[in-house]
């Protein structure tokens, strides 16, 4: 059985021949003891196994049964569970029982110098960080039994202080490869495990509910104000992520700026409204006038006639034309957009 513990286990010592590395060496990484990492100073390699770990290789969920969702992910496993229990499909925390796994974008970051690494992530890039082998006994076992040299991070300092250690600099570019990340990025790139983003699995949930403008006021009267109760918030977090603005363009930008914005603090803890704004862009749409959304969404291939005219009402608002006294001015659509005036 595959522990749960990214970095845990036999390193996969043929998975980094297989997959083409030709640098790099095992390298110690502090967690409760010491684990080891494999550090490479190749961006390209890096490149690599963050596309084996992220792209999707097929989107037919009737081809699988077991899920494994990759640590860290930024949707709660509640919502991705009900989801792929549609299709009847189950989830393990065992990735060596299962068929395809779930990717995100939080399994990877960058760090830098004696930064807070977090344990539960696949692989990380280290910038102008350091080596220390012998502030703590259990660094300087590791040192001693295997040779490598151990990554100086926050966890691993412990209760000493930098400046009271003697450090090397490790590589000025280290990107560092637990051994999930690699043993599963071995086993996708030789076609033993199929990967399924996140949106495939969501997007084919039959609990997905339109937007329209009744809903978007409802939910705004329940959580748009001060008086707002727990109740109300947590039933309105519920039903958010299940929103699908799709062919809406114009009710997503109008609620984003009206209140979806406003309300986000309100769900700093939960991963799936939060997961749905950062998916449509809600702050971003919120802080963009009626003709900068008109661009966002043509950019896009989301800009219909219907929404163009409801954001061209709000941009003949914003027009301001000065010497009236003696002039007349005649404003015109430009030629390009007047195919969305059109019936």
């Amino acid at each position: 059985m595959a522990s749960k513990n990214v970095h845990a286990g036999e390193f996969p010592d043929q998975a980094v021949i297989d997959l083409g590395f030709e640098d790099g060496a095992e390298t110690g990484f502090v967690i409760n003891g010491v684990e080891t990492v494999y550090l490479s100073e190749s961006f390209s390699m890096y490149d690599k196994i963050e596309d084996l770990l992220t792209l999707e290789t097929t989107s037919d969920l009737t081809q699988v049964k077991k899920a494994f969702i990759l640590p860290m992910h930024n949707v709660s496993t509640d919502r991705l569970k009900a989801a792929l229990k549609e299709h009847k499909i189950g989830i393990t925390n065992d990735y060596e029982k299962a068929d395809f796994i779930i990717p995100h974008t939080n399994f990877h970051d960058q760090y830098h110098n004696v930064d807070n690494i977090p344990q539960s992530k696949l692989m990380f890039h280290l910038h102008n960080g350091y080596f220390q082998n012998d502030h703590r006994p259990l660094v300087a076992d590791y040192h001693k039994d295997t040779g490598n040299n151990v990554i100086l991070d926050k966890r691993a300092l412990g209760d000493k202080h930098q400046w009271h250690l003697d450090y090397e600099s490790a590589p000025y570019d280290s990107y560092c490869f637990s051994n999930m990340a690699l043993t599963l990025a071995d086993m996708i790139d030789k076609g033993e495990m199929e990967v399924i983003a996140t949106d495939t699995i969501l997007n084919q949930s039959a609990n997905r509910v339109p937007m329209t403008e009744e809903l978007m006021e409802d939910i705004k009267k329940m959580v748009d104000n001060y008086g707002a109760s727990e109740e109300e918030i947590e039933m309105a977090g519920k039903i958010i992520p299940t929103i699908d603005p799709t062919g809406e363009p114009y009710l997503l930008y109008k609620y984003a700026e009206d209140f979806l914005d406003n309300i986000s603090y309100k769900y700093n803890r939960n991963k799936d409204v939060l997961y749905w704004m950062d998916k449509w862009n809600i702050s971003y749409l919120a802080r963009l006038n009626a003709e900068e959304a008109i661009k966002y969404f043509e950019e896009r291939d989301k800009l219909d006639s219907r929404c163009f005219r409801a954001l061209e009402v709000l941009c003949r608002k914003e027009i301001q034309i000065h010497n009236r006294e003696l002039y007349t001015f005649k404003v015109q659509v430009k030629p390009e957009y007047r195919k969305y005036m059109q019936d």
